[in-house]
């Protein structure tokens, strides 16, 4: 069963994830973005990194955000996220697929979005962040979705990483 945290911006989600996932002893793989610069930054570049900072692998342009607007790059996607995505779930000593974050730019990557809806309907359980609102993942299959504010920091990770274990667990079962 897949498991997603949604929100406004900047209410913690990802590091909320991040601290759940090394408080729950789980052995995660998949994939997160991150920007170069501040979020208030007026032009950043956004990368996609694997979700395990010791997995060798160079970081992938993904998007560049700019005063002209948004400029998203599906193959970066398309590429090193199928990538990043299938190697996690095909590694037997994987516990739990992460992906970080689901949104927008993903609009236009057609197999990385059929790779992540192969992801949420497999055996393997699936964790991850989406952006709110959904976008072009509002009729996916995201599971449970909790949503979350600036005001659930200290408690969403303790809560999320004992619902995460009991997930793996009931895949481990099936």
């Amino acid at each position: 069963m897949p498991l997603f945290l949604t929100g406004p911006r900047a209410a913690g989600k990802s590091t909320a994830l991040r601290r759940a996932l090394a408080e729950s002893g789980l052995r995660a793989r998949g994939l997160r973005t991150c920007f170069d610069a501040p979020r208030d930054a007026r032009e950043k570049n956004l990368w996609l990194l694997p979700w395990d900072e010791g997995e060798d692998f160079e970081p992938v342009l993904c998007a560049r955000i700019g005063p002209g607007g948004r400029v998203a790059f599906p193959e970066a996607f398309d590429g090193a996220g199928v990538r990043l995505l299938t190697a996690a779930a095909r590694d037997p000593d994987t516990d739990l697929i992460v992906i970080d974050e689901l949104g927008f730019l993903e609009e236009k990557a057609e197999l990385f979005r059929e790779t992540v809806r192969a992801l949420l309907a497999g055996r393997k359980p699936v964790a991850g962040v989406v952006r709110q609102g959904l976008g072009v993942w509002d009729r996916a299959n995201l599971g449970e979705l909790w949503n979350m504010t600036e005001a659930d920091r200290e408690t969403v990770p303790a809560r999320l990483a004992v619902r995460l274990r009991e997930i793996a667990s009931i895949s481990r079962e099936i």
